[in-house]
Formats: C-alpha cells, sequence, structure tokens
C-alpha cells in the first residue's frame, strides 16, 4: 500500500512537472465508437476533436465519455452543427487549449459555460453564428486567453466593459456583424496586451475614438467595410503604437488635414475604395518618419496629390490604381519619390507620360501603367528609372506603332530566349494606323514603318543595364513576365 501511494504521488508531482514546463504526458485518441459521431487525431500537443454535423445530445455524450480520461485537448473543433445554446459545465473536467464552435447557430452562450477551462484556454473562435450581442459574463474568467473570434455574427453594439476579465488577450476580430454603436469603455480590460482589432464589415458611420483611445498596445485596426463618411484630427489619439490603419472601402470624400498626426509610428495605411476627391496637403502631417505603404486606388482623384505625398521621404509603395489621373506633372514626384520601389497607377485615363515625370523615382522596381490611354512611351521617358526597374506593366494601351518602340524590341529579343512560358502566351501589341492592324513589339515591321534601325549594342545599351542589373521584368501581355539574366 505505501509502494503504491508512492508511486501515486510521483506520478502526481512528475504530471504537475510536465504541466509546467509544457511537455505532454503519451496519450491516446479514445475508440472511435465511444464518441462517435466525432472523430479524433493525434496531435504533437495533444488530441484533435472533431464534431461535425450533429446535435447538443451527441456532443454531450463525447464530452462525458472525454471526462474520464485525463486528456490533453489540443484543439477542440464543433463545426456545422446543431448547438443554439451552449450550456453551462458543459466542459467541465476537460484540458481544452484551443475550442471552435463554428457555423452552429449558436446564440446563446451561459455564464457557467467556459469557466471550467479558463485556466487553460488560449483560442476561442465562436465565428458564423447567431450571436446578437457579447457574451461577457462567459468570457470574464477566460484569464489565460490569446485570441478571440466573433466574425459573422449579428452582434449590433459593443457594450461598456463588454471583453473585462480577457486581460491577456491579443487579438479580438469582430469582423461582419451588425455593428453601429461602440461605448466609450467597451474596451476596458484590453489595453494591457491588446495588439489586433478588427471592426470591418461593421456599420460604423465614425470612428469610435473614445473606446480606442486607451488601446495604446495596438498594432494593427482594420475598420475596412463600413459606412464611416468622415475622419478628422484626434479620431485616433492615444494610439500610439498603431503601425497599420485599415479604412479601406467606407465612404469617405476627402483625407482632411492632420488626420493621422498622432499615429507617429503608422508604417501601412489604406484608403482605396471610398470616394475621395479631395486630399488635404497636410493630410499625411505626422506620418513623414515611418509611412511606407500608402493605398488611394479606386477612388475619384483626378491628380497625383504630391503636395500631401511631399513629406513622405521613406514612402516605398504608393497605389493610385483606378482614379481619374489623366496626366503626370513633370514635377509629381519631386520631393519624396527617391524610395518608392512600387507605383501603380493601372486603369486611370493617362494618356502621355511626361520627359521627366520619373525623374525622382531613383528606388523604382515595379511601374504598372497598364489600362490607360497611352499611345507613344519614348526611351527618354524611362531613361530616369531604367537602372533599378524590374517590372513595366504597359498592356491594355492603344500603343501605336512608331520608330520609338524599337527600344522596346530590341529589350524583347534580348528576353525572348529565356525559356519563359508567360512570355510566349501574352505579349502587348501595337497598332499600325495605316494598316489599321496590330503588331507585337516582339516583331515591328520597321521596314513599312521607314524606321533608322538602331544599332543594337548589348554593352552599352541602357535596356541591357536595366537588364543585367536588375534582374529586369517586362510585362508583356495581361501577366508580368520575370526574366532573370
Amino acid at each position: 500500500m505505501a509502494r503504491e501511494r508512492a508511486v501515486t504521488w510521483a506520478w502526481a508531482v512528475l504530471s504537475g512537472l510536465c504541466a509546467l514546463a509544457s511537455c505532454q504526458v503519451q496519450q491516446q485518441c479514445p475508440a472511435r465508437q465511444e464518441i462517435a459521431p466525432c472523430s479524433c487525431q493525434m496531435k504533437k500537443n495533444g488530441l484533435d476533436i472533431l464534431c461535425e454535423f450533429t446535435d447538443q445530445q451527441h456532443i454531450d455524450n463525447a464530452m462525458s465519455v472525454l471526462k474520464g480520461k485525463s486528456l490533453v485537448i489540443f484543439y477542440l473543433k464543433l463545426r456545422h452543427n446543431n448547438l443554439k445554446k451552449l450550456p453551462g459545465f458543459v466542459f467541465f473536467g476537460l484540458d481544452i487549449r484551443h475550442l471552435t464552435i463554428h457555423n452552429s447557430s449558436l446564440s446563446v452562450v451561459e455564464e457557467a459555460s467556459l469557466s471550467s477551462i479558463g485556466k487553460m484556454l488560449t483560442q476561442l473562435d465562436v465565428s458564423q453564428n447567431s450571436l446578437t450581442s457579447v457574451p461577457s459574463a462567459a468570457y470574464k474568467n477566460l484569464h489565460h486567453l490569446l485570441i478571440l473570434n466573433m466574425n459573422h455574427n449579428n452582434i449590433n453594439s459593443i457594450p461598456n466593459r463588454a471583453f473585462q476579465g480577457l486581460d491577456t488577450l491579443e487579438i479580438l476580430t469582430l469582423y461582419e456583424n451588425k455593428i453601429t454603436t461602440v461605448e466609450p469603455d467597451a474596451f476596458v480590460g484590453l489595453e494591457k496586451r491588446l495588439k489586433r482589432l478588427n471592426l470591418g464589415g461593421n456599420e460604423l458611420t465614425s470612428v469610435p475614438q473614445k473606446s480606442l483611445s486607451i488601446l495604446d498596445t495596438l498594432k494593427k485596426l482594420e475598420m475596412q467595410e463600413n459606412q464611416i463618411s468622415r475622419i478628422q484630427e484626434g479620431d485616433f489619439e492615444g494610439m500610439k503604437n498603431l503601425d497599420s490603419l485599415g479604412l479601406a472601402h467606407n465612404k469617405l470624400r476627402e483625407v482632411p488635414a492632420r488626420a493621422f498626426s498622432h499615429l507617429s509610428q503608422l508604417n501601412s495605411l489604406e484608403l482605396d475604395g471610398n470616394n475621395i476627391v479631395l486630399v488635404d496637403p497636410s493630410a499625411f502631417a505626422g506620418l513623414e518618419e515611418n509611412l511606407q505603404y500608402l493605398r488611394l486606388g479606386d477612388n475619384n482623384i483626378h491628380t497625383i496629390p504630391t503636395p500631401a505625398l511631399r513629406g513622405l521621404h521613406r514612402l516605398r509603395h504608393l497605389d493610385l490604381r483606378a482614379n481619374n489621373i489623366s496626366y503626370i506633372a513633370e514635377d509629381a514626384f519631386t520631393g519624396y519619390g527617391d524610395s518608392i520601389t512600387f507605383l501603380n497607377l493601372q486603369k486611370n485615363d493617362i494618356k502621355m507620360l511626361p520627359a521627366l515625370g520619373f525623374e525622382n523615382l531613383n528606388s523604382l522596381e515595379t511601374l504598372n501603367l497598364q489600362n490607360n490611354k497611352i499611345m507613344h512611351i519614348p526611351e527618354e521617358v524611362m531613361e530616369a528609372v531604367t537602372d533599378t526597374l524590374r517590372v513595366v506593366d504597359v498592356t491594355d494601351n492603344p500603343l501605336v506603332c512608331d520608330c520609338e518602340l524599337q527600344w522596346y524590341k530590341n529589350w524583347i529579343r534580348n528576353l525572348r530566349d529565356k525559356d519563359d512560358e508567360m512570355m510566349q502566351k501574352k505579349r502587348t501589341v501595337c497598332i499600325m494606323t495605316s494598316e489599321h492592324r496590330e503588331y507585337s513589339l516582339q516583331s515591328l515591321p520597321l521596314d513599312k514603318m521607314h524606321c533608322a534601325v538602331k544599332a543594337y549594342d548589348p554593352i552599352n545599351s541602357r535596356s541591357t543595364s536595366l537588364l543585367t542589373s536588375s534582374f529586369a521584368t517586362l510585362c508583356l501581355g495581361l501577366y508580368t513576365v520575370k526574366c532573370v539574366i
């Protein structure tokens, strides 16, 4: 008897040490028939239990079997079930680390349903259900939760202290609910650790400034696909560590002065898919030192907003696709273009390229001019960027076959033998106006065009410099063709 007690005590100590060291005792899945219709797989850190297309009674039965086996359930996934209510103590006696209740018509989460697993649970996914409010009482004891996913429910407001008790939470996603109101103290309790908050796909009409202002640890804020029609200075005050802000697909018509002036650490700003007409010259004041990615595509901007962009001397990625830009001024990139590596101007109304328009883009690697109204692209326009350029997309433009395009013809000739499948399938064409006929830039009829054929010197040519120094890419069709030298 003494020996048995000693063995029992030693086993208890070993189990405790393993728990502290995150090691796992060898486990086995229950027999299939014991937990049917649920299934079990062994994972490195514990069991992976899946219950699909079943009901409350079968899930309760499976949980009862698992309770008597002292197992670590690393994943418990309840998907596509008829589980309208999560009853109290349903998981009592279980060690669950990741819990998913997805697409199961869940509308009620009783207060005691999660309390017994609060010391173990690190991830909770209750997405695509029928929740109309945040089940705050059920969440209050989840003191080790890191990730909470409540996407695709019917929640219409976030009340004060809705997440109190979740003091370790780092990621909270509420995408595609019906949220119209976020009360001032909604996120009290999350200010110590929260790094990512997704409020996208809701019905917010303004930035919930008071509730967000306490989240000084927040790194990423997503508010895309709402009904926000106006932003102003002070809306983002308090979020001093924010790195990424998503405001795409709202109803903004302008970017006012100093709208983001409190976000000195901001690296990425998404404003695409609004109806922005005006960008104030001081719109991006405060972002000079860190902003690198700016997306302004799919708006109603008529000119490149040079005065607003000029202070962004670390800008690398500028997306202005699908606006109403009809021309590029000679000084469009003066004062800030030196760090830009990606410039997207596709789907605009640009008719011509100014001779010195790209003069300041000393780091440019990707230039997308696809689907504009450009008829001529002289070599001298591109000379300023050929040493760094790797991608040029000029497809879907009404290019006219003229002698200036010899530069492209010679460039393409150098690419032809690189065994690039995409190169063979997709080609850029120009129009021979006298014949009303299209020609591939690979086979320009220079004799018909009465061109003085330029000798192609692969050693001294700027085109060759482009290819050999930059592993250049020329987009010769609807897709980009990469050529490694």
